[in-house]
């Protein structure tokens, strides 16, 4: 085989694997999920709504957990307990979490997406309540201790069994955050709602 010849097939072959690189899209991640809390019950209920260990999944992840009153114990079904499961993705260092009423279910999974840039979160302060100054106390440390210290995504459950019950009107979660040092806009949430503290930007998700 000639030298022009052989250059030319190489070139064949590597435009090639460079074609079928981009035809199938962004390499996916592979990733894991473990359960980090469950809670199950009324606003009332505190931290005795902890459910985490009666949360199983026998045959890996993903796998869901059912709002049904039984798995836990429970024999009074009331349509305004809630189940609150918080989960970890890896490698990712994705904090997710979903609020779902009795009856239904949360999906415990992680979508392997294209990867972006990794940016850590730091809590810089957070606070749950309804407003008024009476009423609103600091739960900064209750938000680092559902964030961990290296998230890169944070969904955090504004729910009155994890934050207490100053009082019984409707209640905010407002969380303040940097990414990588930066300050952002922060965020927050109604109560039975998700504060979803995020990093990524238009640059990272190829817009």
């Amino acid at each position: 085989m000639n030298l022009a010849r052989f250059l030319c097939l190489a070139f064949f072959c590597i435009t090639t694997v460079a074609a079928c690189d981009w035809w199938n899209g962004p390499k996916q991640v592979k990733s894991e999920a473990t359960l980090k809390r469950a809670y199950w019950g009324l606003p009332a209920d505190g931290l005795g709504a902890d459910v985490t260990g009666r949360v199983t999944c026998p045959h890996g992840y993903p796998c869901d957990a059912f709002a049904n009153p039984a798995n836990y114990g429970d024999n009074k079904p009331d349509l305004n307990k809630r189940l609150t499961v918080i989960w970890t993705c890896q490698p990712q260092r994705f904090v997710l979490s979903e609020v779902v009423v009795s009856g239904l279910k949360v999906r415990m999974d992680c979508i392997g997406g294209p990867p972006v840039v990794p940016r850590t979160i730091e809590i810089i302060d957070a606070t749950w309540g309804s407003g008024s100054a009476s009423s609103t106390i600091d739960v900064t440390q209750q938000v680092r201790d559902i964030c961990g210290a290296d998230s890169t995504r944070c969904q955090v459950p504004a729910m009155a069994y994890i934050f207490g019950m100053p009082d019984r009107n409707a209640k905010m979660l407002r969380v303040r955050f940097t990414c990588n040092g930066q300050t952002t806009p922060g965020q927050q949430a109604l109560e039975n709602s998700v504060a979803d503290l995020r990093c990524e930007r238009l640059a990272d998700l190829g817009y």
